[in-house]
């Protein structure tokens, strides 16, 4: 997406640093055995996310559609392997993997895209695997709004909503929490935050 290759530097300074997001991926991490697989959807920089979980020794594999974005990644975690892709677009048998991540990239799809993408996610996930997912609270679906000064549109759910719809896909909702995260020069957003498993 060319909004996004316009903005990775600009990105990464504003949204690399949400202790809550790093807290979650540490915790994905310690969850796994070593040298696990892990698929980062909408990898973006690979920081934090990526970065984490490959100084973790666990095996990265992020897609995202942005090569601006990407270009940073392969630079700032070379053991990953980074895929250009719509990760909407994966292909139902695109791989097994022990955990899949997707911090506030799910948001920039529509609803029916978000459900569909959670379909394929069960279906790439060994059994006992878990997914981690980031989003913004506000219920919406594909609302125009801009973002680091570039017009988006983005989709979200509310907590219980969000709750909801992970069970209804077969997941096993862990922990969930709302919480407020103010990212440098931004406005205060508020988050949430969930650790998802697949039934063993």
């Amino acid at each position: 997406m060319e909004v996004f290759d316009q903005l990775a530097e600009k990105y990464q300074g504003e949204h690399s640093s949400n202790p809550f997001q790093a807290e979650l991926t540490s915790r994905v991490g310690g969850l796994l055995p070593a040298g696990a697989s892990v698929l980062d959807l909408g990898c973006g920089t690979g920081v934090p996310t990526a970065a984490i979980l490959a100084e973790s020794d666990h095996r990265v594999v992020g897609v995202d559609i942005s090569e601006g974005m990407l270009r940073l990644a392969r630079t700032q975690v070379p053991t990953a392997e980074f895929v250009h892709a719509d990760f909407a677009e994966l292909a139902e048998d695109f791989g097994t993997f022990d955990a899949v991540t997707a911090f506030f990239s799910l948001l920039m799809l529509s609803k029916a895209r978000i459900e569909s993408t959670l379909t394929k996610v069960a279906g790439w996930l060994k059994p006992g695997g878990y997914l981690a997912i980031g989003m913004v609270d506000f219920d919406a679906d594909s609302a125009p709004v801009e973002f680091l000064g570039v017009p988006v549109t983005v989709s979200g759910y509310r907590e219980a909503d969000l709750e909801a719809l992970l069970a209804a896909k077969g997941f096993e909702v862990v922990s969930i929490e709302t919480v407020e995260f103010q990212p440098p020069g931004g406005p205060v957003e508020s988050q949430i935050f969930a650790l998802a498993q697949l039934p063993g």
